[in-house]
């Protein structure tokens, strides 16, 4: 693309337009990962020091959604532009107090999409947003603009969806493109598992993959510590992901008596989406896959011994 055909472009679509559009598509981005996963982003609040607030999770979801919409569809503009820019601002100023004085890296910004940035790329990615924000709400024409009918009917019907997926989230976690059941039955070896743990033939295993700063997670702690003791499996091993301080906190509060490995979100996520998960590992074979929270290991012992029952009924006739 030669520069007269970009300036042909740029001329053409117009900077302003551009710009909010780029800015549009970012804000509906971390709008829809958020609401795959409302939970998460609640005790993400909470983290960073404002659970009187957590409360508006699911609505500062909605405004984010919003914005983008209005941002994409080019709807009154110049206000869009403005509200946009002051909720940037307020995030970027909130993850700057989150990282410089409770050493939060996790900025939360696009949810359950797995798009993490160092820190230092944070900034500058807000910082350019806010510029291109800025632009708008300068350049752009003061005044209501009619709004075609079928903009109306894609705004309402995005907005219908994700605030029905935001109020699942609230309370459940949702199960998106999750692969874990492609790993049963199958050797360690033939899954991506192989890149987390090393196991032996003669072994059982329990494998939690989990997020330090999810609520359903934490409430499985307590239950996963029985499981090396009561005998239930030979080894448990966490993988977990989460900034230092949610790790350091959980380690606090629930001293846990099991291996745990921690990976960046986006690694983990090759192996699942959806958090807690736990795999059931003997004789090197994945032999159960339990998503959501963990029972006690006598349950979970019970559980298995009637699974092994069955495949015994099954292969017997």
């Amino acid at each position: 693309m030669n520069s007269t055909f970009k300036n042909i472009l740029i001329n053409k679509i117009g900077y302003i337009r551009i710009f909010s559009i780029l800015a549009g598509i970012i804000f509906l981005l971390s709008g829809i990962g958020k609401s795959m996963a409302v939970l998460n982003f609640y005790n993400l609040i909470i983290q960073y020091g404002f659970s009187y607030i957590s409360f508006l999770a699911p609505f500062i979801v909605l405004i984010e959604i919003l914005l983008g919409l209005f941002l994409v569809f080019q709807i009154r503009l110049k206000e869009t532009a403005l509200v946009a820019l002051l909720l940037l601002f307020g995030f970027t100023s909130i993850y700057s107090y989150g990282y410089f004085f409770q050493h939060i890296e996790d900025c939360g910004c696009f949810g359950a999409i797995p798009l993490t940035l160092p820190p230092i790329w944070v900034f500058i990615r807000n910082i350019i947003l806010m510029v291109f924000l800025f632009f708008v709400f300068i350049k752009a024409d003061k005044g209501k603009v009619k709004i075609k009918n079928w903009v109306k009917v894609v705004v309402l019907f995005v907005m219908c969806c994700v605030s029905f997926t935001s109020g699942y989230t609230y309370t459940n976690e949702l199960d998106i493109d999750d692969r874990t059941d492609e790993y049963l039955g199958k050797s360690v070896q033939e899954t991506v598992m192989k890149e987390f743990i090393t196991t032996s033939k003669d072994s059982s295993y329990l494998i939690f993959a989990f997020s330090y700063s999810c609520s359903h997670c934490l409430n499985s702690i307590e239950n996963l510590k029985q499981y090396e003791p009561s005998g239930a499996v030979d080894k448990v091993i966490g993988l977990a992901w989460g900034d230092s301080i949610a790790e350091r906190q959980m380690k606090e509060n629930f001293n846990p008596n099991f291996l745990l490995k921690n990976y960046s979100p986006i690694i983990l996520f090759n192996l699942t989406n959806r958090y807690p998960t736990a795999y059931y590992i003997k004789n090197d074979t994945i032999k159960q896959v339990y998503r959501g929270e963990l029972p006690c290991s006598y349950i979970f012992s019970k559980k298995i011994k009637e699974h092994n029952n069955k495949i015994s009924k099954v292969v017997a006739k």
